[in-house]
């Protein structure tokens, strides 16, 4: 039985951490920068000179979509069904994107075209693909994807293993400090929060302001939005640190950073992070955004997911 784990570009996995985990693959979205129109890139080299050129800081007329039906069907037939006999989809939240919709549009298309596709290649076992909106967006979703890969490796069913992902996911929290107040009241309106006005966001935009934010089971709050980048970083990352202390679920914190990883190591708040993780043997992984969730927060933006024990405690 041979099974992996699809997310989208948005879950800002990095490379290093696809090429351990083979079985864990990503689609990528569809971005517009001015008038070219690519796919999402994901590996290390591309995404630094991305943040090295900086193109969305001149450029306004910039988007990030989900991929088609036709996009997520040639993905999956073509890339997956003839190497895997499960597919376990992990959409970024269905409150947040069309991803997940996408995908459920084209299902049983893809499971029909599959079988096709594998009874050419004489490969007679039945293809599965399984759906799962991650109600999470970002470094949440890599949590997840890892979640369900590990349980998977050590032999529990891939039917069993997303049953225990429904339960698992709905402990998985997303933060992010978003750099560009105007860009977080677009993304605030386009799921329905309408609680900064504009007026409001240019003052802040003025000011510096950051909101930090977050995203659990399809749930998106906001935080604290009168707030300056370095003050959101530390309340960001402090909160972190207490979550180690009172226990995690997943001894794995993934954080995920709109610019250069140097930058986002430099930042002494991240080094704290860092040893507070390591004496507790807690894995970080760190790794830069893709251009779509760079679209989506604006550069200089940070996300951080953790799978805290208390679900009760939030940054302050």
């Amino acid at each position: 039985m041979k099974y992996v784990v699809i997310v989208d570009s948005m879950s800002n996995i990095p490379e290093h951490v696809l090429k351990a985990r083979t079985n864990i693959k990503q689609i990528p979205l569809n971005i517009q920068i001015g008038r070219e129109s690519k796919l999402d890139l994901s590996k290390a080299e591309e995404l630094n000179k991305f943040y090295s050129d900086n193109p969305l800081k001149t450029e306004t007329n910039v988007d990030a979509t989900s991929p088609t039906p036709e996009q997520m069907s040639v993905f999956i037939v073509n890339e997956v069904a003839p190497f895997y006999d499960y597919a376990i989809f992990q959409s970024t939240s269905a409150a947040l994107s069309e991803v997940f919709s996408s995908v459920k549009a084209c299902a049983e298309m893809i499971e029909n075209d599959a079988r096709t596709v594998r009874k050419m290649a004489n490969n007679r076992s039945p293809f599965k693909l399984i759906l799962s909106n991650s109600g999470s967006s970002s470094s949440g979703q890599t949590l997840l994807a890892l979640y369900t890969d590990a349980l998977i490796s050590r032999d529990t069913p891939p039917e069993a293993a997303v049953e225990k992902a429904e339960v698992f996911k709905k402990n998985i929290k997303t933060y992010s400090v978003i750099s560009d107040l105007l860009k977080a009241r677009a993304r605030m309106k386009m799921i329905g929060h309408k609680t900064i006005s504009m007026r409001s966001a240019v003052s802040g935009q003025l000011k510096r302001d950051a909101p930090l934010v977050s995203v659990c089971n399809d749930e998106f709050k906001i935080h604290h939005l009168k707030i300056g980048y370095k003050h959101a970083i530390k309340i960001l990352f402090e909160y972190a640190e207490k979550c180690i202390d009172s226990g995690l679920n997943i001894p794995i914190i993934h954080v995920s950073y709109a610019g250069k990883i140097r930058d986002l190591h430099a930042m002494q708040e991240f080094q704290s992070l860092q040893a507070k993780a390591k004496e507790n043997r807690v894995k970080v992984i760190s790794g830069m955004m893709s251009i779509s969730a760079c679209i989506n927060y604006s550069a200089g933006s940070v996300s951080l997911g953790i799978a805290p024990k208390d679900m009760t405690t939030e940054p302050s």
